[in-house]
């Protein structure tokens, strides 16, 4: 199956506050578009963004295997890390 996000807007929306343990914590979201398989349209979505991290530029991506991970209880998770998605390769004519 293919997903392809696409970003349109560098904007990124912040929150920011104290958890129910008392520490300060600040989550870093920026607004997507994911095409998933064959689906006749694209859903909107958000991406998490590390402290610190960039916003991703305007343009389309995919996940980078690191979005994978084996977390508590043996259990599979999923953060989207996204790379460009490579442009088509022209041939020479």
């Amino acid at each position: 199956m293919k997903l392809i996000y696409e970003i349109h807007s560098t904007f990124v929306h912040e929150r920011s506050g104290k958890s129910a343990k008392g520490r300060d914590y600040v989550i870093r979201e920026q607004e997507a578009w994911i095409q998933i398989g064959d689906a006749p349209y694209p859903q909107k979505t958000k991406v998490m963004l590390e402290d610190g991290q960039a916003p991703y530029p305007v343009g389309k991506y995919q996940i980078h295997e690191r979005s994978f991970s084996v977390g508590q209880y043996e259990r599979t998770e999923f953060r989207a890390f996204l790379v460009p998605l490579a442009p088509p390769v022209q041939k020479a004519g």
